[in-house]
């Protein structure tokens, strides 16, 4: 393998790193959150929306009423997980790519060993 394509190879792996660095700061950040989406719901289409929280579970998913004044609190907490799964999300892709291109840099440096088979004289 030429340096050349060894450098470009570990240049991609380093922003991979970093982009994964970033992620596990975007995780790992001191947030509130609540484990649900908020959902917009109208009755009628000139009526007013209504808002619940969609709390997923194994079997189901749950639908909690949230009220005008708790809106904000909500919004806010359900943002932030959302922007939580996301980035582990692309944290599990960032993982994949790093130990590609690991592996194929390593099978690239290695040398080429002929095997002779039948009798030896």
């Amino acid at each position: 393998m030429n340096t050349q394509k060894l450098s470009l190879r570990r240049q991609k792996i380093y922003q991979l790193r970093l982009r994964r660095e970033e992620l596990e700061q975007l995780a790992q950040a001191r947030h509130n959150m609540v484990a649900g989406s908020l959902v917009e719901r109208r009755f009628r289409p000139d009526g007013a929306a209504a808002y619940y929280l969609s709390i997923p579970t194994k079997r189901n998913s749950w639908h909690r009423y949230i009220r005008k004044d708790e809106l904000e609190y909500f919004r806010v907490r359900a943002e932030a997980w959302r922007e939580f799964v996301h980035a582990m999300a692309q944290w599990v892709l960032v993982n994949k790519a790093i130990e590609k291109e690991l592996r194929s840099l390593g099978r690239e440096r290695c040398e080429k060993i002929t095997i002779k088979r039948g009798r030896g004289k």
